[in-house]
């Protein structure tokens, strides 16, 4: 696992690496999730704004989550998050779209009634392969302290 709250600290970047949205893959999520006619019907997306299918914007932040959390929060003994703060999709992702995701990490802070725990402030930015912001997410981040890692259920 690595890193406890004492371990991170504010300013660092992390490149959490990047996912292709897959066409099949875009349209059977947004069939089971938000099965609006831009996400799942190819005809009625190209008569659109967007002129073709789009992602649901919840699958380009569930696939965010998954490289935040294989790129950073695994490394570290993070027991969840009180939620995000902002979310935003400046841009769609289209199928085939490559999506590269970093994090920043503004600022961190020891709880104020609990030595076993901290909160980190994530920051995560996604763009597609011309460079535009196709997400951005704000959130808070519970992590474990040294004192707290008897609370860490997970091998070493």
């Amino acid at each position: 696992m690595g890193r406890y709250f004492e371990d991170i600290d504010a300013g660092e970047t992390h490149d959490l690496g990047s996912y292709t949205a897959d066409r099949e893959e875009l349209i059977e999520f947004a069939r089971r999730y938000d099965p609006q006619p831009i996400h799942v019907d190819p005809d009625a997306a190209a008569r659109t704004m967007f002129g073709g299918l789009i992602a649901s914007g919840w699958h380009t932040a569930g696939s965010c989550m998954a490289l935040l959390t294989e790129g950073f929060l695994n490394g570290t003994a993070s027991v969840g998050s009180f939620g995000l703060d902002e979310l935003r999709w400046p841009s769609p992702v289209r199928p085939g779209d490559t999506v590269s995701a970093s994090v920043e990490i503004p600022e961190t802070h020891a709880s104020g009634s609990r030595d076993d725990r901290g909160y980190v402030d994530i920051e995560l930015h996604a763009e597609n392969g011309e460079g535009e912001e196709v997400l951005f997410w704000d959130s808070t981040n519970i992590i474990l302290t040294r004192a707290g890692s008897d609370k860490w259920p997970f091998d070493e």
